[in-house]
């Protein structure tokens, strides 16, 4: 697959082909995009909205005047008689003076006609690629670039796989390292980044620059440096992302937001966020898992319906936890237009040793308990506890005594009201 190739010190070349790849054909996650005789690649986002890199349509005046040809998603463009053109681009930059790779490489594209395909299930949040960044996790690379220096534009889309690395080069851009064996090539520009999540399809964001492989790279261009592969993070433009769905009469997506984890005991949890519905009807849930990058899910707790324009506070316990793990979550919201995802949050749930001795505030911070106007607290060890937990009654502090699981009942008074809760704390 061919990418830009760009000189970290030179200017950038326009993206080629997959070198070393395998045939994408049937893939409806990427696009071919052909503006006047330049051909790049392109991310089908949704049926009428394409994400690729700016400077495949724009030119030293601002968004270009040619007509811009979308091919089928997957498909072998020398065989394919149809192609959609766009009817807006936004873009993150308005035009090219000097290097094609600036930063903010980026534009979204409304289609005049639907295509089929759109499988991609969601944008990766900004915090996601981080993380998976710097796991060095291996994502899929798509496009329509070159297959080697001398060669066209392949008719057909490839792909390859590349580890993420930490070594971007701008902001809301992402990079990978790539090998003089496998990589990008000219071509490839625009053409998306996406990554497996159990059964999500999610894309990171699009192609933009190379510096190699070598057999896509041009005498100007310097050796090998690092980051080999630069691009940009689509969910970096929520601003852009907004004008392209109203453009699109496609709504918005809902936002998301994770917010605390409380009342943290030894198997249990309250989880806590925000949505916006963006007027268009959406569903909410908490996801769970031992794993930050939600490969192995633990579970998915539905937050509740969310409707209108105001933004709606949520909260869900999650229960049947190990104790002394640490979980990460999040919270998530979907309608008809797409899928968002809150930042990834953690706890650990508690383990309290033989003869420990906690304060009530010490174990109300344990808990994650707000202590907040509280008038009146009493702490009760079920009957049933008595012989793993006590309270001393001159201190008032909680004493686990023997292995097991002390079950404590909390009663809070405040200024406002009286709430009771039962917590399963884990005694080793």
């Amino acid at each position: 697959m061919c990418v830009a190739v760009t000189s970290l010190m030179m200017s950038a070349q326009p993206t080629s082909a997959v070198v070393g790849g395998s045939s994408a054909v049937g893939n409806t996650a990427v696009v071919r995009i052909l503006n006047g005789n330049s051909s790049c690649s392109g991310a089908l986002w949704m049926s009428r909205i394409v994400i690729t890199a700016a400077h495949c349509v724009v030119d030293s005046t601002g968004v270009t005047s040619n007509v811009v040809l979308i091919y089928p998603a997957g498909s072998e463009v020398s065989s394919s008689s149809q192609a959609t053109t766009s009817t807006q681009i936004f873009t993150a930059r308005d035009r090219t003076d000097g290097p094609l790779t600036q930063p903010d490489d980026i534009a979204f594209l409304v289609l005049k006609s639907e295509l089929q395909g759109a499988k991609i299930s969601r944008l990766a949040t900004v915090n996601e690629v981080n993380t998976w960044s710097a796991e060095n996790r291996m994502v899929t690379f798509l496009g329509y670039g070159r297959t080697s220096r001398a060669n066209a534009p392949s008719p057909i889309p490839n792909s390859v796989d590349l580890p993420l690395s930490t070594r971007t080069q701008w902001a809301n851009s992402f990079a990978a390292s790539q090998s003089n064996a496998a990589g990008v090539c000219r071509g490839d520009s625009g053409g998306p980044v996406v990554a497996q999540i159990g059964l999500e399809l999610v894309l990171i964001g699009i192609i933009s620059a190379s510096t190699i492989p070598q057999s896509c790279a041009t005498e100007s261009d310097l050796p090998s440096l690092s980051p080999s592969m630069t691009g940009f993070i689509a969910a970096s433009y929520p601003d852009l992302i907004q004008q392209t769905l109203v453009s699109a009469n496609l709504g918005a997506v809902p936002m998301a937001e994770s917010g605390t984890a409380n009342n943290i005991a030894s198997d249990s949890a309250v989880l806590s966020g925000t949505v916006n519905a963006n007027l268009i009807d959406t569903q909410a849930f908490f996801e769970y898992s031992r794993l930050p990058d939600f490969s192995g899910l633990g579970g998915t707790v539905v937050a509740g319906d969310v409707t209108g324009s105001e933004t709606a506070t949520l909260s869900e316990p999650i229960v049947g936890l190990e104790a002394g793990v640490t979980y990460y979550w999040r919270l998530a919201a979907t309608n008809a237009i797409g899928t968002t995802v809150g930042a990834t949050q953690s706890f650990t749930t508690p383990i309290f040793g033989r003869s420990t001795s906690l304060s009530t505030n010490a174990l109300l911070n344990n808990l994650v308990i707000d202590k907040t106007a509280i008038t009146k607290l009493v702490i009760t060890p079920t009957a049933k506890s008595k012989l793993h937990c006590a309270i001393n009654t001159k201190s008032k502090r909680l004493i686990f005594t023997k292995p097991g699981n002390c079950r404590v009942k909390i009663t809070i008074t405040r200024t406002d009201a009286t709430s009771t809760e039962v917590y399963n704390l884990a005694v080793k």
